[in-house]
């Protein structure tokens, strides 16, 4: 919104200057974007008096006038039609500097001296028109500086109004703002005028068929006009607030746009058949409309319609007809005032992708008690630069009327929202400098009235920001919040999660996250889906048809597309839920895992270390490593009940619960994903990690050294190294703290069948210091006992 200082002026004293007012406005919620100052692009033009014209001695076409500015009288040569003595023009005399740093001399035409130059508007660089001399306001005074005495240096503000406040969309919205700010009075137009004898009712007539798309529709009849262009004051204004002038008769309707924040529309009544003014939705057979910049508009059947008796003449709230648009031969004006759903007006301006001054406000809400008074202000302006006559009398149909909402305020809590420790009595001023009216008041609770333009309160807060933005942010005390913020521990699962996370990307490998749905080629690259997933209904393509029912397939495929892009090493990992069908049910079980693949290099080749490819160990390494991070204790690793898509490998479990499986992906699998080198993979049942997996203990650094002893037994080969450690931290107990095996071998001399398994052992008791004796009596015990259950041999 474009605001003048000139044109605000005329609404309220202005006591502060336009900076500063900016500066208070944007302090109000109504940010005030840029300052433009306005100049004229002369000087030294005054105002004259033209005293004689008579015919030039030497030229058809010129005349010879006598000029005045009050102290010195000119001769000066003029061909402008419109030079009248007795009437008052902008003249430069000789030093005057006009449009394009023109500066005038006196100089000789056709034989006479010509002292100064009588000007158009053109020359003076206030608009393109050079049909004759610039008409002004014949009560200047005598000789003053034209640019004072029609106002035309100027202040424009720049508000960015924001959607919740219509009401500032005009110049005087913004007056009662600057009004409060200011604490000035607010002056609004005096709007009075002479009616004909002739009612309106008996030339025109409105029906609203459609209430709840236009609530109220007034109008007013103007008969014998004339059109003409538009006095320059009101061009002007109209310049500066970005619109461009038409004429007399349709730039009152944007003046008044602009001034009461109210669009209006004139209709060329002699162009409405029956003199009627029909609201309502479009009939079948009216499919298109063609509005005003000759562009036709499809119709829908929510698209709210002006029309005659016979025909659409206007799309309601947005733009005129071409065929009753106002013309030079317009003769008798119907005046639109209207309050339109906003809802509507939003929806057909969005729909036909055309937004007009009009529409803009009415989407947002104008203010239905100000369709009056907009309406009389416009028959006031247009019967004046008309030269027209106002029927008696005016149409304004209302069926029903909107609602102004009544509010309570309590000062404490205004208070205390604000952190204020406002007077009651300064609460009240608030609302009062604002114009909304306080029915009661008792310190404590004020009941308010709230005004038709003001839409946007509609509850205590509204009036609690209303009191904030007067009594002015700045003076809101800073104080810091205080309370107790209690902040839940995050769910285990995110816990473990994040714990594997650490733990995982601590050992080289990458997270990825692949698609929950995966095509049929996925599916199968395991082999068989037992039990088979489940189809999506309406699946975005084939290859995310099926819902994942295990991650590796993802994972695997992430793998490919790494190798086909020349990466030597890759380790992924994904923790994400898998969904597993249940018979008879519509949903899945939904359940979380943890997968990873590893392929590829050990490590980078360097000159320290060999290159050489991952194995087993390396993965069971790295999932031991994420067991021991969890805090996961009891782990057994067995080969039994593998799935089919691995090779070799184990079951991986914990404290009786089976969480997963790891081991080398079978042959057919890699080859399919045109793998070369031997893929290993994990999958584990996170949701299972989480059960087993405990909270850390932390314990004191233990007092007393610790006593190491190295074991080397030799066992048949069909005893796993699992139950090896098993077994001793079970008969170790309880000074044994860790077995950690060094070496395995096999060979002579241990005999065929067997081989020897070497382990350090770490002996410590919390309370006291274990001697060397007590030590090997406990060792021997130990190796008794590994011998009786796994028919253990000391080397």
């Amino acid at each position: 919104m474009r605001l003048s200082c000139n044109w605000l002026r005329e609404f309220v004293e202005l006591t502060v200057s336009p900076e500063e007012l900016a500066d208070k406005l944007t302090m109000a919620g109504l940010e005030v974007e840029a300052v433009e100052r306005i100049v004229p692009d002369f000087s030294g033009v005054v105002v004259a008096r033209v005293t004689k014209v008579e015919a030039h001695p030497q030229a058809d076409r010129l005349v010879l006038t006598e000029v005045t500015d009050g102290r010195r009288t000119y001769r000066v040569v003029c061909g402008a039609p419109n030079v009248a003595a007795g009437r008052l023009f902008p003249f430069a005399p000789p030093g005057a500097v006009i449009s394009g740093s023109r500066e005038i001399k006196a100089v000789k035409l056709r034989g006479v001296v010509s002292e100064g130059m009588l000007l158009a508007e053109d020359e003076l660089g206030l608009s393109e028109d050079h049909r004759g001399l610039m008409e002004i306001p014949q009560d200047l005074p005598l000789g003053q500086d034209l640019g004072e005495a029609l106002g035309l240096e100027d202040v424009v503000l720049e508000v960015a109004v924001t959607p919740n406040r219509p009401d500032c969309l005009s110049v005087l919205g913004l007056a009662r703002e600057v009004a409060a700010l200011l604490k000035q009075p607010l002056r609004r137009p005096e709007v009075s005028f002479p009616e004909a004898v002739e009612p309106i009712a008996s030339a025109a007539k409105v029906t609203i068929l459609a209430p709840v798309h236009c609530p109220r529709y007034a109008a007013r009849l103007v008969v014998d006009l004339t059109v003409r262009p538009s006095p320059f004051w009101m061009r002007r204004r109209l310049e500066v607030a970005g619109l461009r002038a038409i004429n007399n008769l349709v730039d009152v309707t944007n003046y008044v746009l602009l001034e009461w924040g109210q669009p209006l529309h004139a209709f060329d009544f002699d162009r409405l058949a029956g003199g009627e003014i029909v609201v309502r939705l479009p009939r079948l057979e009216e499919g298109t409309f063609l509005t005003l910049d000759s562009q036709e508009r499809w119709l829908d059947g929510e698209t709210l319609l002006i029309c005659d008796a016979e025909k659409p003449v206007a799309l309601a709230g947005i733009m005129g007809g071409l065929d009753s648009e106002v013309t030079e031969t317009t003769r008798r004006v119907l005046i639109e005032s209207a309050y339109f759903n906003p809802a509507t007006i939003r929806r057909t301006s969005k729909r036909l992708g055309l937004s007009t001054e009009s529409s803009y406000r009415f989407e947002r809400g104008v203010d239905p008690d100000g369709v009056i008074h907009a309406l009389e202000r416009a028959a006031q302006l247009m019967a004046a630069l008309g030269d027209g006559k106002v029927l008696a009398g005016r149409l304004d149909e209302y069926p029903g009327p909107v609602a102004r909402p009544r509010l309570t305020l309590r000062v404490s809590r205004a208070n205390r929202v604000l952190g204020t420790d406002l007077a009651p009595e300064k609460v009240e001023e608030i609302l009062r400098d604002l114009h909304i009216p306080v029915l009661s008041f008792d310190r404590e609770h004020l009941v308010v009235q709230v005004p038709s333009h003001r839409g946007d309160l509609q509850r205590e807060e509204d009036l609690i920001e209303e009191v904030a933005r007067l009594a002015g942010y700045e003076e809101i005390p800073v104080t810091l919040p205080e309370g107790l913020v209690d902040i839940p521990p995050p769910p285990l699962y995110v816990r473990r999660r994040a714990e594997a996370r650490q733990v995982l990307q601590g050992l080289g490998f990458c997270e990825a996250i692949t698609y929950s749905f995966h095509g049929e080629r996925l599916f199968t690259l395991l082999g068989p889906n037992e039990p088979a997933p489940l189809h999506l209904a309406n699946p975005l393509s084939e290859e995310q048809a099926l819902m994942r029912t295990s991650l590796l397939p993802g994972l695997l495929e992430a793998l490919r597309r790494n190798v086909q892009r020349l990466a030597q090493s890759v380790r992924l990992y994904e923790i994400a839920k898998i969904f597993i069908p249940q018979p008879g049910a519509d949903l899945p079980r939904e359940e979380h895992w943890l997968a990873g693949v590893m392929y590829g290099q050990r490590e980078e080749p360097s000159w320290l270390t060999p290159s050489a490819p991952v194995d087993f160990f390396d993965l069971k390494g790295a999932v031991e490593t994420l067991l021991e991070g969890l805090q996961v204790s009891g782990v057994s690793f067995h080969p039994e009940n593998l799935p089919p898509y691995l090779l070799y490998g184990a079951r991986v479990g914990a404290q009786g619960v089976d969480l997963g499986t790891l081991g080398a992906l079978a042959p057919t699998a890699a080859e399919r994903l045109d793998l070369e080198e031997q893929v290993f993979v994990f999958e584990l049942n996170f949701d299972a990690l989480c059960q087993v997996a405990v909270t850390p203990l932390y314990t004191p650094l233990p007092r007393y050294p610790a006593v190491y002893r190295d074991l080397a037994l030799v066992l048949p080969t069909s005893v796993p190294v699992a139950a090896v450690i098993e077994a001793l931290y079970t008969h170790g107990r309880p000074w044994l703290k860790e077995a950690c095996l060094f070496d395995v071998y096999t060979g002579s001399p241990i005999p065929q069948g067997k081989r020897s398994l070497a382990f350090h052992l770490t002996y410590r008791d919390p309370e006291r210091t274990l001697t060397d004796e007590a030590v090997d009596r406990h060792q021997e015990k130990l190796v008794a006992a590994l011998a009786r259950e796994l028919g253990a041999e000391l080397r």
